[in-house]
């Protein structure tokens, strides 16, 4: 379901472009097949974020543990698939104890 701009709270917008941003920081340390798989993977993460109602930059643990499961249950999947999850939470904490500095 889009998102209508009109519709859209500034601060729903907001959080996304802070998504944005930490899974474009994530993806700029890889090139080539390796970038487009892992933006792959990601795109994975942020939908199941989306149907379980959960930030994907507030994902603890716990919450990154479950994502991998369901992946291991999920046909035609891998953990490695769980490894964009990692690197989103990855940026996130090193965001926020970069800032908190």
């Amino acid at each position: 379901m889009a998102i209508s701009p009109a519709s859209a709270s500034p601060v729903v917008l907001a959080d996304q472009l802070v998504v944005r941003a930490a899974v474009s920081a994530f993806l700029g340390r890889y090139r080539g097949q390796t970038r487009v798989h892992t933006e792959s993977d990601l795109r994975v993460f942020l939908r199941w974020c989306a149907e379980h109602g959960l930030d994907p930059l507030a994902a603890a643990r716990v919450d990154i543990e479950r994502y991998v499961r369901w992946l291991q249950t999920s046909a035609g999947t891998s953990t490695r698939r769980g490894m964009g999850a990692y690197g989103v939470a990855e940026v996130r904490h090193a965001s926020v104890t970069h800032n908190s500095s």
